[in-house]
């Protein structure tokens, strides 16, 4: 085994993304007609703002209507300058799937590594991280993802 190699190396470059702006229900269809669990989320400038998963929208889904409709809520104050009545919240709830976004429910905190880093820094990190798999980046842009499989087809070549 190569001991130098460095995460854009081992890194897969073609990763699926998943835009903050989209709805629910976009997402868990980008999600199904994918087959994956979960994507990196990125601004309209493509950096890396955020991360989410199928848990994350399940955990959406088993909100109260309350909590949804302050999420609601929050959604139109932001984007539109309005407030809506309770009559108005009651119908948009219906379909809050289509009327919240991804980065109403995605997580902020997103663990990523530069594209120099050492296997063996990489390997650290997501071991200390307790994760599968991490993104890297260049200059704040997403260049790949490295996952377990990554690392071990690295280490068995």
């Amino acid at each position: 085994m190569k001991t130098d190699l460095c995460a854009q190396d081992v890194m897969t470059p073609q990763v699926l993304m998943a835009y903050e702006g989209w709805s629910i229900k976009r997402l868990s269809d980008f999600f199904v007609k994918n087959k994956i669990s979960g994507a990196p989320v990125i601004a309209s400038d493509h950096s890396l703002v955020g991360v989410v998963t199928v848990t994350d929208i399940l955990s959406f889904e088993n909100k109260s209507s309350e909590e949804k409709g302050e999420l609601l809520q929050e959604v139109y104050a932001e984007y539109v300058g309005q407030i809506y009545d309770d009559t108005v919240l009651q119908t948009m709830m219906s379909k809050a799937d289509e009327n919240c976004t991804v980065n109403q429910v995605m997580t902020n905190h997103v663990i990523k590594i530069d594209g120099k880093a050492s296997l063996q820094e990489v390997a650290y990190v997501m071991l200390q991280h307790g994760i599968r798999r991490i993104f890297v980046t260049q200059n704040g842009i997403i260049c790949g993802v490295i996952s377990t499989r990554n690392i071990l087809s690295a280490i068995a070549r």
